[in-house]
């Protein structure tokens, strides 16, 4: 059989990672793998995995390429591309081939598709799919021995290919999040820094307050109960993490890519596999995950019409009376899971079907949305459906009186300014958290807003303490305890040994009033005066010196408490020296919680000076 010459690579993008005249005949001499792909396919993202031992075992005699070959509009964005091998970490070439010159030319019918030509500049042969890395694998080591034998394998460096892939520069507080969750309280963020490897956990503020590290590429995250679960999408699992200790557990492996979780009304998990189009449940307790809806072909067909078959799941949010609404990216679909356990398409018509149109089942349309959060019903409908219609970079509503395409409409909200967003979820006053992953941050939307609200995210709160929860009435003094690891020492001429600072953020929640302290007691309570109503947080800064020949005689700590002050309330009972405060009643009025009795309060006095 007569050899075919490679024919050129022909991109009207340009190449990401080489310099413009790369080419063919740059790599004379190397053994070549082309991976034709495209951004938004999963199975194209996960050969990526498989190829990295061809380029770590082979980096002296073969070289991988990416011809990035789209589908969907938004990947004929030159930008949008090089953003894409950003955040995949790529470092290898890729061309930019909008027209599919170079994908027409090898003659390639389907994603992913991997082409081996060898060092004279022929064709080896193809193999389409995910699961094809160790053929290759096998491949280039052959040919590289048969043409080192013939003196025409070339080693070494490359000519016009760059050391580095990063394409822009500053430092950033996250690297192309993915998903966000919202706690029970509506009072926490948890969302996943996808290139960084960690989830990060924050109050509505952008507060850090806890780091969870050492993940690979994680997407889906959710609250539940004292657990975060993510979605650890490079390794495959999901995960649990605790809250208090940070310690991991395995909730499911095995999963190709799981994209992600969601708590189901039952507390079971509903999980889903964007790499196998399925979607997994894990029952409450974490036994042993078994297969809800898919068979791991890739297709849009419901319950009605068969066997029912998925597009790569991305997002999954739970119902509140039983199931679970989810998009399917690839066929660009907004989809049910019934509480009967039936699958129901609410918009999306096939996997070449998208747009960005609003309307009923036979008008609307997305093109590859990524997240979806469930909101509150308004009177006589369901539960609203907030959709980020990720590659159109608009949020979506749809609104319905029965989970039934034709019972249902698809609205655009005015929010504007994202460029492919993500995860999404829904606080309690109705207003949206939503993922921005190509501008590295996380936005909140109300749904009339045009311009979304920036979060920003301060790691510098990283390490303080979370204490109790505080209320008060506007004017009224309320408790506020500290403390610090440690036996103080004596009070000397220098004063007393121990300082606490109390400030407010914002200061308008404090009135006028002490706000630093100089006592003889480690632990302990100080009074201030709640000022004018609103939400925030308290910051108690301790700082003790130690009594005996300790390493370290000065100790300091910070504490963080959420405070709300309330319009002030009916004045409190007196209450005499020594008296038990009552118990708490959150339904009550905070202003009614008397403070300590200043008879009892710490033996503190002005400090020094």
């Amino acid at each position: 059989m007569a050899r075919v010459r490679a024919p050129e690579l022909l991109g009207r993008g340009g190449w990401i990672g080489a310099n413009p005249e790369f080419g063919l005949s740059a790599l004379s001499g190397k053994v070549v793998v082309l991976h034709f792909w495209r951004y938004s396919c999963i199975n194209c993202v996960r050969v990526l995995s498989e190829l990295r031992p061809v380029e770590e075992r082979f980096a002296s005699e073969a070289v991988v390429i990416g011809i990035h070959s789209p589908k969907f509009p938004r990947e004929h964005d030159h930008a949008a591309v090089e953003r894409a091998v950003e955040r995949l970490a790529l470092r290898h070439p890729v061309l930019d081939d909008p027209d599919l010159a170079t994908w027409q030319q090898y003659g390639v019918k389907g994603w992913p598709t991997l082409v081996v030509i060898d060092p004279e500049g022929y064709v080896v042969g193809g193999v389409s799919g995910e699961g094809s890395g160790p053929v290759v694998f096998s491949t280039v080591e052959r040919v590289a021995s048969e043409h080192d034998a013939k003196a025409t394998l070339v080693r070494g460096p490359v000519t016009g290919v760059w050391g580095s892939m990063t394409l822009s520069t500053g430092i950033r507080a996250v690297n192309f999040p993915a998903k966000v969750a919202v706690d029970a309280d509506g009072r926490r963020l948890a969302l996943t820094d996808t290139l960084s490897g960690r989830v990060v956990v924050t109050d509505l503020h952008g507060r850090v307050e806890q780091v969870c590290a050492l993940l690979t590429r994680p997407q889906g995250v959710r609250f539940d109960g004292e657990r975060i679960l993510v979605c650890d999408t490079g390794t495959d699992r999901v995960l649990a993490v605790d809250r208090a200790s940070g310690e991991q557990t395995v909730v499911a492996d095995g999963l190709a890519s799981p994209s992600d979780v969601a708590v189901l009304a039952d507390g079971s998990l509903l999980i889903a596999e964007a790499g196998r189009h399925r979607l997994w449940r894990v029952p409450a307790g974490d036994g042993d995950k078994e297969v809800v809806a898919g068979t791991g072909q890739e297709n849009l067909v419901d319950t009605d019409e068969g066997a029912p078959l998925l597009a790569q799941p991305a997002g999954v949010a739970a119902l509140p009376d039983g199931g679970a609404v989810f998009v399917d990216a690839d066929s660009s679909s907004l989809r049910v899971l019934t509480p009967d356990g039936r699958i129901v398409t609410l918009v999306g018509q096939g996997l070449f079907d998208w747009g960005a149109s609003d309307g009923g089942p036979e008008s609307s349309a997305m093109q590859y949305p990524l997240g979806v959060a469930v909101g509150p019903a308004a009177e006589g409908m369901l539960p609203s459906v907030f959709v980020a219609d990720t590659f159109n970079g608009l949020l979506r509503e749809w609104r319905g009186t029965a989970w039934d395409p034709g019972a249902g409409t698809l609205r655009t909200l005015p929010a504007a300014g994202l460029e492919e967003p993500n995860g999404l979820d829904v606080l309690p006053d109705g207003r949206l958290v939503v993922i921005d992953t190509n501008h590295h941050r996380v936005v909140v939307a109300a749904t009339g807003e045009i311009v979304p609200a920036p979060i920003a995210i301060d790691e510098s709160w990283l390490g303080t303490a979370v204490g109790e929860a505080l209320a008060a009435g506007a004017g009224a003094t309320f408790a506020v305890p500290y403390g610090v690891d440690g036996e103080p020492a004596a009070g000397g001429p220098g004063g007393p040994p121990v300082q606490v600072d109390v400030s407010a953020d914002p200061p308008t929640l404090l009135a006028a009033g002490p706000r630093r302290w100089a006592l003889d007691e480690g632990t302990g309570t100080v009074e201030v005066t709640a000022g004018e109503p609103g939400e925030g947080v308290l910051v108690v800064a301790v700082e003790a010196t130690l009594a005996g020949d300790d390493d370290l005689p000065v100790r300091r700590s910070r504490a963080r408490h959420d405070l709300v002050v309330t319009a002030p309330g009916p004045p409190a009972p007196p209450r005499q020296a020594g008296e038990p405060a009552p118990a708490h009643d959150p339904a009550g009025d905070p202003a009614a919680r008397p403070g300590p009795d200043p008879a009892a309060a710490s033996s503190g006095r002005p400090p020094p000076g």
